[in-house]
């Protein structure tokens, strides 16, 4: 058989076929150029980088010249971290720059660690190719990581005015769409360039996420499979498609992709790239260790794409003169200005803020939805700010030129969070705070705000920020909550008879060992229910599944749908009992729960989002209510639906507690908050590094 007939192989597709022939044509002519290039494509294509890495060199050696080895060789060197790439690519571009392929492996190259550099490859790259479609989408695509939203947006719109359909701008598109809370948008133009290539596993990938943060599993989880059908090696559709599972209860598809979620674990342990994220692995069976390491893989992420960015805007010759006098101005940065849990736990902050001790900027990044909950928040403030239409450069400006001193990073690294803005380091002390329980492993980031119970002494070792341990619980909670009109159990679909149990915590923090346990809750109380959150049909449908196996029927599960907060808080008081969930516990839900009346029984878990439970009772006087282990949890929550008359004087203690105790008194709260402002700042004024920082009760 010919080279041409090789070459056609290859071309189809068949690379093993082609190999061999290509093998049988070195055999006879070692030399042959043609022959050596198309084999060590065919190599690297099938992933034996060694092998391809080997043919290249070989190559290059009887023709040092030959663009398109130096090309591929640098591509691969590049893909094992070798320092020689971006010689390889800057002689392919040298000898061949009407090949806009080299240009574009050559940006890519350098995006993570020189994006400046990146950038400038780019544009000289449009010099020779003003109308190639894939240089601009490139383009876009740096821009878009630098925060440069505007520029990258036209990027890709140019790439698309010059090759409509070109796929990787109509998915930088659809993933803007996403990015601006626009998920139909994303889902019409993602569905759109499948139609045109279903055989790309990024754009059903991409599909699965879209669908995963519109909260719609099932399309998710079909879209995710797909991908894989594309490639079975795909692991961030794996990766996904693991925490869709989890969303939904699945927990054996969850159990299969374990070991690869280890995997991935171990890389971030390693210092390598992760693709757990910091959010999903607060809610996997990991050590706080472990969990640092995830975090610490992405904020070297987004430290690499800001970088030069921080570097040309140079934004510490703003900061505010650590001597200056007069209140502290302290900037709470947060995309969930808005209605949203985090908005109802701290809308009642701001206004108790003492303005002789601080002045108060919110600086809000996501949408605004006109709620009564956003006006609250903006009218308890000296200043708001709408950051949203601002990139990470010009935000981390305003910020700066604001002469914020303590900024106060509200998000961490949940949905829609911005942590680039962050990274900028538009103030000289920044803190990270409440919405993301955990470490952010950012160099960034100087201080987490915690307590005692959530972050005890010994902790310190896994994270990153110097701890701050307020007095109480670290949750800020609103005492002027409005709960809604009394409501009756036959109207919320619970029996008028019996006991309930509840637990409203989002699906995902629902596990095997919990679930088994309110099962055998279930058993031993006669004519009890479980109340839960029905986040999704998909989750409803597998916990009634699991129900049914454990033998427990199907009416004993009731699902309530998402309500007004007022309406919820009111609905919750039909509750006897609230049950708490292991590895990522109760928050928001924790405290409503306390708000309304309804004591919570929790277990002390290892790891901050498992020990917050333990904070909120031990700051409402109910400490008895952790218990040390699920098997103490239990029999706590057995024996108090067993006793009524424990149980009564439990809520008797609780609606004593609720407005003399540490939880709810939002205003104790701020004060606590401004001296450990205060004693951030007078830490940094001393020239100090940042260090422990341990709270006595504030007065008010």
């Amino acid at each position: 058989m010919s080279l041409a007939q090789a070459l056609a192989l290859h071309r189809a597709g068949r690379r093993r076929e082609a190999r061999v022939l290509y093998e049988r044509a070195l055999n006879r002519h070692p030399e042959h150029a043609q022959a050596r290039f198309a084999y060590g494509l065919c190599l690297l294509e099938e992933g034996a980088l060694p092998e391809g890495i080997g043919a290249m060199r070989h190559l290059l050696k009887a023709q040092p010249d030959h663009a398109g080895a130096h090309q591929a060789l640098g591509k691969a060197l590049g893909m094992i971290g070798d320092g020689a790439a971006e010689a390889h690519l800057r002689r392919a571009v040298e000898l061949a720059p009407g090949a806009p392929d080299g240009w574009i492996e050559l940006g890519a190259l350098l995006a993570p660690r020189a994006p400046d550099q990146a950038e400038a490859v780019l544009r000289q790259a449009l010099v020779h190719h003003p109308r190639d479609a894939a240089l601009w989408s490139n383009l876009g695509n740096l821009l878009g990581q630098r925060g440069r939203r505007r520029e990258a947006v036209e990027c890709w719109r140019r790439a698309l005015a010059l090759q409509p359909g070109q796929v990787e701008a109509e998915l930088a598109l659809a993933l803007d769409r996403r990015a601006d809370g626009d998920a139909a948008g994303a889902v019409a133009m993602l569905e759109a360039a499948i139609k045109r290539r279903p055989d790309l596993a990024e754009l059903h990938y991409n599909l699965g996420v879209t669908y995963h943060h519109a909260r719609k599993p099932g399309p998710a989880i079909a879209a995710l499979g797909r991908a894989l059908g594309a490639n079975p090696r795909f692991r961030k559709a794996s990766v996904q498609l693991a925490q869709t599972a989890q969303s939904v209860c699945d927990w054996d598809t969850l159990e299969r992709l374990m070991p690869l979620l280890r995997e991935e674990v171990a890389r971030a342990a390693a210092g390598k790239p992760c693709l757990v994220s910091p959010f999903f692995s607060l809610s996997l069976p990991l050590t706080e260790a472990e969990r640092l390491a995830v975090a610490r893989a992405k904020a070297q992420e987004i430290e690499a794409r800001v970088r030069a960015d921080r570097e040309t805007a140079r934004l510490s010759a703003q900061w505010p003169r650590a001597g200056e006098t007069g209140p502290l101005r302290v900037g709470y940065l947060c995309s969930d200005f808005r209605e949203h849990p985090t908005s109802h736990l701290m809308a009642g902050l701001f206004a108790l803020h003492d303005r002789a001790a601080v002045h108060v900027t919110a600086y809000s990044y996501g949408p605004d939805d006109g709620s009564a909950l956003r006006r609250r928040v903006r009218e308890g403030c000296d200043a708001f700010v709408d950051l949203a239409a601002m990139d990470h450069v010009e935000a981390a400006k305003r910020i700066a030129a604001d002469g914020i001193q303590v900024l106060v990073d509200v998000n961490g690294y949940i949905t829609h969070s911005r942590p680039e803005i962050a990274a900028m380091r538009p103030a000289p002390v920044q803190a990270t705070y409440l919405a993301f329980p955990g470490t952010t492993g950012a160099g960034f980031f100087d201080y987490a705000l915690a307590d005692a119970i959530v972050t005890p002494p010994g902790s310190e070792a896994t994270y990153s920020e110097a701890l701050v341990r307020l007095a109480h619980s670290y949750q800020v909670n609103d005492r002027d909550q409005a709960i809604g009109p009394a409501t009756t159990r036959s109207a919320e679909a619970l029996p008028e008879q019996g006991f309930v149990f509840c637990c409203f915590c989002a699906s995902f923090k629902i596990e095997p060992a919990v679930f088994a346990a309110w099962m055998q809750l279930l058993r031993q109380v006669p004519d009890s229910v479980l109340w839960l959150y029905a986040e999704t049909p998909e989750a409803e449908r597998n916990l009634r599944g699991h129900a049914a196996k454990a033998g427990i029927a199907a009416a004993r599960l009731v699902f309530a749908t998402r309500r007004p907060k007022a309406d919820h808080l009111a609905r919750l008081r039909l509750a006897d009992l609230f049950l708490d969930t292991l590895t990522y516990g109760a928050h928001t839900t924790a405290s409503d729960a306390l708000w309304a009346g309804v004591p919570v029984v929790t277990r002390r878990g290892d790891a901050f989002a498992a020990r917050v439970g333990a904070s909120l009772l031990t700051a409402i006087g109910l400490p008895e209510l952790v218990a040390p282990d699920l098997a103490a949890y239990a029999a706590t929550a057995l024996r108090l639906a067993r006793e009524p008359a424990a149980l009564a004087a439990l809520r008797a203690r609780l609606a004593a507690n609720r407005l003399t105790t540490p939880l709810f008194d939002t205003a104790r709260f701020a004060r606590g908050l401004e001296d450990a402002y205060r004693r951030m700042w007078s830490r940094h004024r001393a020239g100090q590094r940042p260090g422990l920082i341990d709270l006595a009760d504030p007065a008010v």
